[in-house]
């Protein structure tokens, strides 16, 4: 089983100011603008953090959690020459963690709190919080442990789902954004923002097993974003999401810095011809009958905006198709049957619903600001985090109904469920 984490109206520039840069030229005085800002200011994000996540872990057709990029670019640190600062977090201290955690719940990184927010969907109840390194970006559920990675902390931080008191942390590179575990090897696969690198941590041992670096350069030689989402030039690939291809031999990297989709060969561990991308990725999925990949991303200014979810050949890398959905496409979830997609435009805030032909078939609004999006174990479920308002939404999937709103989260990033 593979288990996978305006004007400055889109990634481009609020994720660059996330990650400290400032991008100056992105100066449009649009309400919009002004929501961007704010977001920055609250979450203290790039909106790229490219959590990815993005972000959001490892994305596959019922991984149950995204990853999500992670979000990527939002809520860096970069770390490198001091010239970022953190985005201020809780001064509550975390309860020791008590009961086991039981299916259904629902484990939040919350990346201004440096915890992990334990809640029930069904009552909107926060029952604990378990510290998980700084500033928590991504989640995933997998055998028996709930796995953090900590973007500010250079460490992913595993929980006990029996005793969540037993908590184990992980040194994994500078940044870990992207997450993916596969079962059969008992790996997870983390991406390193930073190092634009890929670490393999062995499940049982808790431990780094191997590092696979990515090339400085990716599709078409390219070593940098567009100026509007530009962070610090020839940086690297800045890896934000991961998704593991079901036969378990490649590994598909959603990238900031080059906005491509770097393959890694994992018998040979040496990267293969990278695939052209998506300006401020987000998200990457490989659908449900394993042909396509399905790239989420919220774009830059300009003629760099995107509104499309796109959908790539999965041996070839052409774009196939490009589904409108709305202003920077967040997340994507599908269903392990294929029949259903959703997706979500963050700043327009709405959840969106597609059939297996890409017709849409309904729209929820849920608030600007919106970048995470969950399909949850049992597949009637959507989760979609909004780490403006402090807030993560149950929607029942089938009817786009709002079910209930958990509140009082501090900027949530990521969401993994319990099975």
């Amino acid at each position: 089983m593979l288990t996978c984490g305006q004007n400055a109206r889109r990634m481009g520039c609020d994720d660059a100011n996330l990650a400290g840069s400032g991008c100056s030229e992105c100066t449009a005085s649009s309400d919009r603008m002004l929501t961007r800002r704010a977001f920055a200011s609250l979450a203290g994000l790039a909106a790229g953090s490219v959590l990815l996540g993005v972000l959001p872990g490892c994305a596959g057709p019922d991984a149950g959690q995204t990853a999500p990029a992670a979000n990527e670019g939002e809520g860096l640190n970069s770390g490198e020459g001091g010239k970022d600062e953190m985005p201020p977090t809780s001064e509550s201290a975390p309860a020791a963690p008590s009961a086991a955690l039981s299916p259904g719940l629902l484990c939040v990184a919350e990346y201004a709190n440096n915890t992990l927010a334990v809640a029930d969907p069904a009552t909107g109840e926060i029952l604990q919080r378990i510290a998980a390194g700084q500033n928590p970006a991504t989640a995933l559920v997998a055998d028996g442990w709930v796995y953090v990675g900590s973007s500010g902390g250079g460490e992913v931080t595993a929980v006990n789902i029996a005793d969540p008191s037993q908590v184990t942390s992980i040194t994994v590179g500078k940044q870990p954004l992207g997450l993916c575990y596969d079962g059969a090897q008992g790996i997870l696969y983390v991406g390193d923002y930073f190092a634009s690198s890929i670490h393999l941590v062995d499940a049982q041992l808790k431990s780094l097993v191997k590092t696979v670096k990515l090339s400085a350069s990716g599709y078409h030689n390219r070593t940098d974003p567009p100026d509007c989402c530009r962070i610090d030039p020839g940086t690297g690939r800045r890896t934000v999401a991961l998704a593991l291809a079901p036969e378990g031999n490649l590994l598909y990297c959603a990238n900031y810095g080059t906005f491509d989709v770097a393959r890694v060969d994992l018998a040979t561990g040496e990267e293969i011809e990278a695939f052209d991308g998506v300006v401020g990725p987000r998200q990457i999925l490989v659908s449900a009958d394993g042909a396509q990949l399905l790239l989420a991303g919220v774009g830059g200014e300009g003629e760099q905006q995107v509104s499309d979810l796109y959908v790539l050949d999965r041996s070839s890398g052409k774009r196939v198709q490009e589904v409108p959905v709305g202003q920077s496409v967040a997340g994507v979830a599908q269903a392990s049957d294929g029949l259903a997609v959703w997706a979500i435009a963050r700043d327009d805030g709405e959840l969106v619903a597609f059939d297996a032909d890409w017709n849409e078939t309904g729209r929820l609004s849920l608030g600007v600001g919106i970048d995470t999006l969950v399909l949850a174990p049992d597949a009637k479920t959507l989760l979609v985090g909004n780490s403006i308002g402090g807030q993560v939404h149950v929607v029942d999937a089938p009817s786009l109904a709002l079910l209930n709103t958990i509140e009082g989260l501090a900027s949530p990033k990521d969401i993994a469920v319990i099975a």
